[in-house]
């Protein structure tokens, strides 16, 4: 009888068996699940460049036009000084380098002390005609030559008309009362009278403030409503009047006269027009003399060389291409 040989085959129902497998598919799960797991959650690098931050992209608000704002212009001011007033100042040349001026008031309070200039206006010596002669305010002056100056004033007793005249340039001074009838001149006291060398004459309008002459028939004056009159026969006859608004101070020259205008429009100042010997106005402006000019400061002559000095202000100057321009 044959001896039974042990058998060698698996057994596949083995319990034992069956716990290993199950223990290790649940450690394969496990494991899978964690290498899941890191990939998920595993980061970029960071790069040790920099971190670029990209710009924000922001609606910007619609451009608008600047607005059209318009300048602002500024007119300037046209002034114009109509009325006449008595002029406080007064001015009589001699040549381009040689010329009188004094500044007057009323009478008796005013006193006579006029300036003379032999440079040119550069400067200016005073002397007093009051002395000897009781010379109170200046009418007009009247330059004789280098030496010798008259000037027709009210005297300090009763305001009478008298001439003083100076024959050594101002260092000393006469009174002549009986001489004053020969010259031209107004007297504030009867402004509607001219005073002739041919005696009294009616004035042309109802107050003269200035006048100058040309010659012993000839002389133009200036009203109190800025019109300009002329005679050529002594105030027999006076021409039409010519309306010179701001009319201020005239005096005479070879082709007529020529009147001071204190601001007229366009200038701050004084500028010259001209007026003919029979009175025909020509409104063309000279140049204008920036100042500041007030009523009854300003003064103008002509002299004999064609020199015109006009002191207007607080400005003073000359000109030799009559009025178109000033130094």
């Amino acid at each position: 009888m044959a001896a039974n040989k042990p058998s060698f085959r698996k057994n596949r129902n083995n319990p034992a068996r069956r716990r290993w497998l199950v223990g290790g598919l649940a450690v394969f799960l496990l494991f899978d699940i964690g290498l899941v797991a890191l990939a998920l959650t595993a980061t970029k690098p960071v790069s040790s460049a920099g971190t670029v931050v990209e710009p924000v992209e922001t609606a910007s608000p619609p451009a608008t036009e600047p607005a059209e704002v318009e300048p602002t212009v500024v007119e300037p001011v046209e002034t114009e000084t109509t009325a006449t007033v008595t002029p406080t100042r007064l001015l009589a040349a001699l040549d381009s380098s040689t010329a009188w001026r004094a500044s007057t008031g009323a009478c008796p309070a005013a006193s006579a002390a006029p300036e003379l200039t032999t440079d040119s206006g550069a400067t200016w010596e005073s002397s007093n005609a009051s002395i000897d002669t009781d010379a109170s305010s200046i009418l007009a002056i009247n330059v004789i030559d280098e030496t010798e100056t008259s000037l027709v004033t009210l005297d300090l007793a009763d305001c009478a008309p008298q001439l003083v005249s100076t024959f050594v340039s101002g260092d000393q001074w006469r009174a002549y009362p009986e001489r004053a009838a020969a010259e031209w001149y107004v007297d504030p006291a009867t402004p509607a009278t001219v005073h002739s060398p041919s005696g009294d004459v009616t004035a042309p309008c109802a107050a003269v403030t200035t006048l100058a002459e040309a010659g012993d028939s000839n002389v133009a004056v200036v009203c109190a409503d800025a019109s300009v009159f002329t005679t050529m026969d002594a105030g027999e006859t006076w021409s039409t009047p010519a309306s010179v608004p701001g009319a201020a101070a005239i005096t005479a020259t070879t082709n007529g006269y020529e009147v001071a205008v204190a601001n007229p429009v366009g200038c701050v100042g004084a500028s010259l027009v001209r007026v003919s010997e029979d009175g025909v106005l020509d409104a063309t402006a000279g140049a204008c003399l920036a100042a500041t000019v007030g009523p009854g400061d300003t003064a103008v002559s002509a002299a004999e060389d064609g020199t015109l000095w006009l002191w207007a202000g607080d400005a003073f100057a000359r000109s030799t291409d009559d009025g178109a321009s000033w130094a």
